[in-house]
């Protein structure tokens, strides 16, 4: 009789615990999420490891059936999203210890399944993409069409992280990529209002775009200024200030800038980009191909952002660091990353969490883009006095007159041309050449500009060794913003020696046209007189001097033209 109690007991005991072997063994699911993007939805089935799955699809819906896997209670077993490309998500069981997650589709999609294993605080994950070609491409084709048509100075505003990718969260539970993404919204918002700029963002929401999506975006706008906005964190929560960095080609200007760099560069990995791991292979924009005037500017847009950020937070740098970010590698386009402030820092936490601080760093960036920028306000148009008589500029047809341009290294005749605002037809014409006729570095080509009504009321200078747009500017006493509208230049645009430039021309009422001189070291008036085809009385007339007061660096004199 005890043994047969004995053997009921232990059957009985198998009984339970074959069944809760098996259940320790499976995979369980944790978490069903989704992001939606205008041009694609991303489902994530986060589970407790790594799963097997098998896929099938159909024009309306497409199964995930992961193996062993055990039936979730604590989540929906239905998901109504009516997101881009997908109407719903179906959890069901299925026989032998199977799960299927079921998306019911909407239009004409692409999917992409893929698992990502565990990173940081991620589970492991079963990432499905819903793609929408149709709206991903007209999107692409009208971003294209906005730099064919372009007006204005273009500025592309990159949120950090998104979706997937929360970037650094506060100890309050702030996730950057939600405080980036307001400060991004007010910058654009305050560039949009000055006049000759337009500004964009690279995400409008909660998603996440890879790094080879936003540089994408970048030159599909044509854009003359690409900011990344960011906001720091560090392990130490006394960490705190901001900071602007730019691309290096070689090495991080700081330990921390290489950390900094280093953890950035994981965001494509963390967020699940299908080609996250191999990004340098696979993007072919390299490091090497880096201009080094892009960077250049780079830096005087970052030195420019701190002066303006240092008044409403403590910096953490006062120089522009540099480390190779891969969100930066725009080799033809001026980049900077701004990080706002540190996230993980209590007092600035709170800080980023303010809509005040958020609109004031807003303006403080756009108030720095403002200054770096040309064309926010239109050149005025210069008035012509000649023998005490003020005239206006007539208006007349646009004449074309020839100049002379120096072929540079990746110039096709085609740039040159679009450059020029003329045709290749024109050019080959002007140069007797036939369309089949190479270019090569340093060839000399007569080139066609157009000659507007007023454009009498400018010089032409020629570029010397060393100069720049600024110090041309400086000496003519006007701005780069002039300059470049004078030419139909964009910032980014190389000036090189014996480049023949126009400069506008000041008047004065007495009759004579001059120009501004500042002047330079070991300039003396004979100098000066005789590099301006004058004399040393002209000069001493003009500027109501005598010939025993002494001259100084960086003083403007008027000379005649």
């Amino acid at each position: 009789m005890i043994k047969i109690k004995k053997i009921i007991f232990l059957t009985a005991l198998f009984c339970i615990i074959l069944p809760l072997s098996n259940a320790f063994g499976l995979t369980k699911i944790l978490n069903i999420r989704h992001w939606a993007a205008p041009d694609y939805t991303r489902i994530v089935v986060d589970t407790s490891n790594e799963v097997q799955f098998s896929v099938a699809m159909t024009a309306q819906k497409i199964s995930v059936d992961f193996k062993r896997t055990a039936f979730p209670k604590a989540i929906p077993h239905q998901y109504i999203l009516n997101k881009p490309g997908i109407h719903k998500i179906v959890v069901m069981p299925l026989p032998h210890r199977m799960v299927r997650v079921e998306l019911w589709l909407d239009g004409n999609v692409e999917t992409k399944v893929f698992s990502l294993k565990k990173l940081q605080d991620k589970p492991d994950r079963t990432v499905i993409d819903v793609k929408l070609p149709d709206i991903e491409k007209r999107e692409s084709e009208e971003r294209k069409q906005f730099k064919v048509s372009r007006k204005n100075i273009i500025i592309v505003i990159d949120p950090g992280h998104g979706g997937e990718d929360p970037g650094a969260v506060g100890r309050m539970g702030t996730k950057e990529k939600d405080v980036v993404l307001k400060i991004a919204r007010k910058l654009r918002d305050v560039l949009n209002k000055k006049a000759g700029c337009q500004a964009f963002l690279t995400r409008k929401g909660d998603y996440y775009l890879s790094f080879k999506k936003r540089l994408k975006m970048a030159r599909e706008y044509g854009a003359d200024l690409f900011v990344s906005i960011h906001a720091d964190a560090c392990r130490s929560r006394n960490s705190r200030g901001s900071s602007v960095y730019c691309l290096s080609t070689r090495r991080a200007s700081s330990e921390a800038a290489r950390l900094l760099a280093r953890r950035e560069n994981l965001s494509d990995i963390i967020a699940g980009s299908p080609n996250g791991q191999n990004n340098d292979e696979s993007d072919p924009i390299t490091l090497n191909m880096v201009q080094t005037e892009t960077i250049n500017l780079s830096k005087n847009l970052g030195s420019s952002i701190l002066r303006y950020i240092k008044g409403i937070n403590r910096l953490k740098f006062n120089k522009v660091q540099v480390a190779p970010f891969m969100v930066l590698k725009l080799p033809e386009i001026p980049s900077v990353l701004v990080e706002t402030a540190y996230i993980s820092n209590p007092k600035e936490e709170q800080l980023l969490r303010e809509p005040q601080f958020q609109s004031k760093m807003a303006r403080a960036i756009a108030s720095s883009i403002v200054e770096f920028l040309p064309v926010f306000q239109p050149a005025s148009p210069v008035r012509i006095v000649k023998n005490d008589v003020e005239t206006s500029p007539a208006a007349s047809t646009p004449t074309q007159e020839n100049i002379t341009y120096v072929v540079r290294k990746g110039d096709t005749l085609e740039k040159i041309a679009r450059r020029h605002d003329t045709s290749i037809s024109a050019l080959l014409k002007l140069n007797k050449m036939r369309l089949k006729d190479r270019i090569y570095v340093n060839q000399r080509l007569k080139v066609f500009v157009a000659v507007q009504p007023g454009d009498s009321e400018c010089s032409i200078y020629i570029v010397r060794k060393g100069d720049t747009l600024e110090k041309i500017a400086r000496r003519h006493d006007t701005s780069i913003s002039a300059l470049l509208k004078l030419n139909k230049m964009r910032l980014k645009d190389r000036i090189y020696v014996k480049q023949r430039l126009k400069v506008p021309v000041a008047v004065q009422s007495g009759g004579f046209e001059y120009s501004i001189y500042i002047v330079r070291k070991g300039d003396t008036l004979e100098k000066i007189a005789r590099r301006h085809d004058t004399s040393i009385s002209a000069l001493l007339k003009l500027n109501k001097m005598r010939l025993r007061d002494r001259i100084y660096v960086k003083q403007k004199l008027k000379v005649p033209i």
